[in-house]
């Protein structure tokens, strides 16, 4: 699992990487039937060969090629760069990250593959690493509780870390015992029927109760934003109505219940994965009915202006981005040449592809870059002529 402080790891050996670096990207999910036998790695060894970079960049990049890929991966980032004098040392430095997911800003056209040699081209790890939310998961379970984290399309299982969260609720929470609770009330209860289901009732609610207060620390101490709600709809509805306002807001989905009490990771995923697809995939689509209702604007040309004038909060993108642009001598972009000199006569602009610079140029701006897939993309592009952003003003 890509934690807050792998995060933090990544960025910092992504940011010391000095220039010229070979940076690779291969889409690698092995659901795909043109990776069938490892075939993504002859793609990649032939794309890195082609670069010509020097013969020990290229030996180190390919064995690191050859060392064994998780299964769940889906697109493999490698870079690496020269040994730095003033390290004293002689080794190529390697960055390697199996992702389990599919990035922005690529152009994997040629073979599902991109290799560049050169300055180092981070910007999907970086966009990845900002933008993807992290999303938690309480499953509420006939008998008990479990809570998750997905991130990067990875789970992880939180268990006995809440002690360190809320000591007290925890201890309350953990040694709840439905059916030691159960049987104690039947026999006080005398047979009333009644009464045991209205015991039975408020001690349930006041379990809930409790958990709704560990699940609120918890969100605030891991820095969630998003959760999510597993398992049966009255369960997850009573528990939703126990959460404060602030964190039951952050509720993107109810999720029905799995039928076994002790599904694996995967298995959690695997139901949880595709409600994350739809909630990303409508939130997109309400991000464009935004723009063209404010009205908001689209084009290219009218986007880039709109952007370099301060004027965007959000900036929509498609997520095959393969559209090239104009850029002035002093930076500023345009969607054809002739815009470029009219916004600086002097100097030749120069032909750059929009993914290279799309980043850095949002953050100077500080507009936020949002990437549309699949029928949002669809829309971007027929509807939009492939860029759109929400205004400010």
């Amino acid at each position: 699992m890509i934690d807050r402080e792998m995060v933090q790891q990544i960025r910092s050996e992504l940011g010391e990487l000095q220039p010229p670096v070979l940076s690779l990207y291969v889409a690698v999910n092995p659901a795909n039937p043109e990776n069938a036998g490892r075939a993504w790695a002859l793609r990649a060894r032939n794309a890195v060969k082609a670069l010509a970079a020097p013969a020990d960049i290229e030996q180190a990049v390919l064995a690191a090629l050859d060392a064994e890929m998780v299964p769940e991966a889906r697109t493999l980032a490698l870079f690496a760069a020269a040994p730095v004098a003033e390290a004293r040392s002689s080794t190529v430095t390697i960055t390697r990250l199996p992702l389990h997911i599919d990035l922005p800003l690529l152009d994997l056209t040629n073979g599902r593959v991109e290799a560049r040699w050169g300055e180092p081209y981070i910007a999907p790890i970086v966009y990845a690493l900002d933008q993807y939310e992290r999303t938690a998961i309480v499953w509420l379970r006939g008998e008990g509780w479990r809570f998750f984290e997905v991130f990067l399309g990875e789970i992880v299982e939180y268990t006995d870390v809440f002690r360190n969260v809320e000591s007290e609720l925890w201890r309350e929470v953990s040694e709840f015992d439905p059916h030691r609770l159960r049987e104690r009330l039947r026999t006080q209860a005398m047979g009333n029927r009644d009464r045991f289901a209205r015991r039975m009732e408020n001690i349930a609610t006041r379990y809930l109760q409790r958990l709704a207060e560990l699940t609120e620390r918890a969100m605030t101490h891991f820095g969630l934003r998003r959760l999510v709600l597993l398992g049966r709809e009255e369960a997850t509805k009573q528990f939703a109505d126990l959460l404060p306002r602030t964190i039951r807001q952050m509720v993107i989905a109810h999720v029905a219940d799995l039928p076994h009490p002790d599904a694996s990771l995967a298995h959690v995923l695997a139901k949880v994965g595709p409600i994350l697809e739809q909630v990303e995939q409508a939130h997109e689509q309400e991000l464009l009915d935004q723009i063209t209702r404010q009205p908001g604007v689209w084009g290219i040309d009218p986007t880039l202006s709109m952007l370099q004038e301060g004027r965007l909060s959000v900036l929509v993108a498609p997520w095959h981005l393969n559209t090239d642009v104009w850029m002035t001598d002093d930076g500023l972009l345009a969607g054809s040449r002739e815009q470029a000199m009219l916004l600086h006569a002097a100097g030749e602009p120069q032909s750059v592809p929009l993914r290279d610079v799309l980043i850095d140029i949002c953050a100077a701006y500080a507009t936020r870059l949002e990437f549309a897939a699949g029928p949002a993309e669809e829309r971007l592009l027929r509807d939009l002529n492939g860029l759109a952003g929400l205004l400010r003003w």
